[in-house]
């Protein structure tokens, strides 16, 4: 099989241990071919697990700075890292809404969220990415949650759409104010995506966005029309989450996410060790579907979780990738 792109996501850089065990797994990732680290250095409660005067800094976070020592090991390796954000959930470690509390999302029945669309929230995620890129120097940025869970009804986007001449409490679905709606909310989803990729260009660094699988669907219900961003190339890679223990689902999503993205930009296709919370791929069903998207056309794999590998699926992954 030619070279194809190997990475992991992380959700939590705690994952990786002390700093011994740090730069053994490390090793690990390495040995069996592994291109690419993801670890998530901001979660949902909205502290962040590095060093930054932008936002909180979880307090578990330890003084020896496992980040840098991350992406530093990684780096004498010949492997990748892209931190990752969990974008716009902001929860009860938020320095972002406990200053500015108007900047809430109003979501029925999500986790809690800053507002996508204000320009305030777009500000910090963007001086909080620029923070990260200049302080520690990584091979690239990663956007998650790079979109608007749903139809927000915070003062600020009833405004944006009053303005517009639509009342968003009344608008009903499949109407022209509805799809108007519907534009915008993905416009300003988009105009983030761009300022940050203007600030991994200046740095000389890639961007890479974890979407979802179910295009273009997710353009109205989350306002992330990542197509788009491949067509302008404001990202470098793009890692669908097809998370399915079907290998048949796996492999058509990736047929479909190849034509629609139409060679534009680089398609590692997102594969789940652990397809829900009650069934989990073994190290021979995860290797088959890396295999079948691959054959497809995908440039590379993703692998969600880092925490979820078990020695097996290391033998099998390397066992396919030396193959």
């Amino acid at each position: 099989m030619d070279r194809f792109g190997l990475g992991v996501w992380s959700h939590n850089i705690k994952d990786f241990g002390s700093k011994a065990e740090l730069k053994e797994r490390v090793k690990q990732l390495a040995d069996t071919g592994f291109d690419l680290v993801v670890p998530c250095v901001k979660n949902p409660p909205g502290a962040v697990d590095f060093f930054t005067d932008v936002a909180n800094v979880n307090p578990s976070y330890p003084n020896w700075d496992p980040l840098r020592v991350l992406i530093e090991t990684a780096s004498e390796r010949g492997m990748k890292v892209h931190p990752w954000f969990c974008v716009f959930p902001e929860g009860d470690g938020s320095k972002l809404l406990h200053e500015h509390p108007e900047c809430r999302a109003k979501i029925e029945g999500r986790m809690r969220w800053a507002c996508a669309c204000q320009p305030e929230v777009q500000d910090y995620v963007f001086e909080l990415y620029k923070s990260l890129a200049h302080n520690y120097r990584p091979a690239g940025l990663h956007l998650d949650y790079i979109r608007t869970s749903g139809r927000c009804g915070c003062d600020f986007c009833k405004a944006q759409m009053r303005e517009r001449g639509i009342d968003i409490e009344a608008v009903d679905q499949g109407t022209p104010e509805s799809e108007q709606w519907t534009q915008w909310r993905a416009g300003r989803i988009t105009d983030c995506v761009r300022r940050v990729h203007e600030l991994t260009q200046a740095e000389g660094i890639e961007l890479s966005a974890a979407v979802f699988s179910g295009y273009p669907d997710c353009i109205e219900s989350q306002g992330q029309d990542w197509v788009q961003w491949a067509e302008e190339g404001t990202v470098d890679f793009l890692f669908p989450m097809t998370y399915t223990q079907s290998l048949r689902v796996a492999t058509m999503r990736t047929v479909a996410h190849l034509a629609q993205v139409a060679g534009k930009v680089p398609v590692w296709e997102g594969l789940c060790k652990r397809a829900s919370r009650f069934a989990r791929c073994t190290p021979e069903e995860l290797v088959e579907q890396m295999r079948a998207v691959l054959e497809k056309g995908a440039q590379g794999v993703m692998i969600f979780s880092y925490s979820s590998l078990e020695p097996a699926d290391f033998e099998a992954i390397g066992q396919l990738r030396s193959g």
